[in-house]
């Protein structure tokens, strides 16, 4: 029965990995104010992973798509790999961590804070990768970073709205 688990476990997890794909690749399609943005939408297949598995489920569900992402794109180990990578990971224990109070969250809650820890993490690791000689205390650059991070909390209250409309319930096939 034990082999049963892992087969059907491994089957779920093959499957959202492939759904977090489609939509982090769909998105391309989607117009944005800036082209290199993304809407997160890949992070409903997070919450849904969070929801009917565990924690250590949506960590693997996370780096596999990031990696498996930047083997298709060809981008494995550039500045955007490292940036998506490091903000992934972090915010998914993050996530992780706000889903244990999910009796008193919502999944939009949990989603749009993440979303908003998400981008933060991305813009030190932009900082750090490649601006560190600049200042960032000039008038465009802090207007661009509250507009990036106002997109990402809407964007992320979307997404936390659609897994939330998912009704999902628990499974026993952790």
């Amino acid at each position: 029965m034990e082999k049963n688990l892992i087969k059907r476990r491994e089957m779920y997890l093959t499957g959202l990995v492939l759904v977090a794909l489609y939509l982090s690749l769909a998105e391309n399609f989607i117009p944005k104010p800036f082209p290199w943005m993304k809407l997160g939408l890949s992070n409903i297949a997070v919450l849904i992973a969070l929801e009917k598995f565990d924690s250590r489920f949506a960590m693997e569900l996370v780096l596999l798509r990031i990696f498996i992402q930047a083997l298709m794109l060809g981008t494995l180990f550039t500045p955007g790999f490292i940036i998506s990578l490091t903000a992934g990971a972090l915010t998914t224990l993050f996530m992780i961590g706000l889903y244990r109070l999910r009796d008193h969250l919502s999944l939009v809650a949990i989603s749009s804070m993440s979303a908003f820890l998400h981008n933060m993490i991305q813009l030190i690791v932009v900082y750090f990768l490649m601006f560190r000689n600049v200042s960032i205390y000039s008038k465009s650059i802090m207007g661009f970073v509250w507009i990036f991070l106002l997109i990402g909390v809407i964007a992320g209250i979307v997404t936390g709205f659609i897994a939330e409309k998912l009704n999902l319930r628990r499974s026993n096939t952790k």
